[in-house]
């Protein structure tokens, strides 16, 4: 299963581990306290890693795979960058975002961690597929996660304040 993995692919696998159990401790531990924010840097180095990993594959070349490590980058970017906004501003909406975002960059995570069990062969859950079926079974599952994972999100946001005035 990974005997002919390269040292990139196995920092990223490693990586990927370890943000996935990191991400649950973040989701599962109380939120803004010291020990949140550290776990949060662990998450982030984490992710860094598993896209470094995901950029710097190229046995088929570029393609949709790098696309989703960027969009990965993206929503690691923002969430750190709202909480940054937060932390100057106090202002709710970029804790509101900061939210958003790193739910997104851990759901994405997920996404891809499932979706390679359910498809990639390597991994001995299922044999080689047609490009129709593999795409087909991709996107359904990547779908079904997708839509779960967007709903937990939103369904854990707290209330939006009333609008003052």
């Amino acid at each position: 299963m990974f005997a002919n993995l390269t040292p990139l692919l196995w920092l990223h696998f490693v990586a990927a581990g370890l943000a996935l159990v990191i991400g649950v401790a973040q989701l599962a531990l109380p939120k803004g306290t010291t020990r949140h924010r550290r776990i949060g840097w662990a998450y982030g180095a984490a992710m860094l890693a598993v896209n470094f990993g995901a950029l710097t594959t190229y046995r088929l070349g570029f393609g949709i795979f790098h696309v989703f490590a960027i969009v990965s980058l993206y929503s690691l970017a923002m969430g750190l960058w709202a909480i940054r906004r937060w932390r100057q501003t106090g202002a709710a909406p970029w804790l509101r975002r900061h939210r958003i975002d790193m739910g997104f960059s851990y759901l994405g995570l997920v996404m891809a961690g499932v979706s390679q069990f359910a498809v990639n062969p390597r991994f001995g859950l299922v044999a080689a597929m047609p490009p129709l079926q593999f795409w087909g079974i991709f996107a359904a599952v990547n779908l079904a996660i997708y839509a779960i994972g967007s709903w937990l999100i939103f369904r854990s946001l707290p209330a939006r304040p009333a609008p003052a005035g």
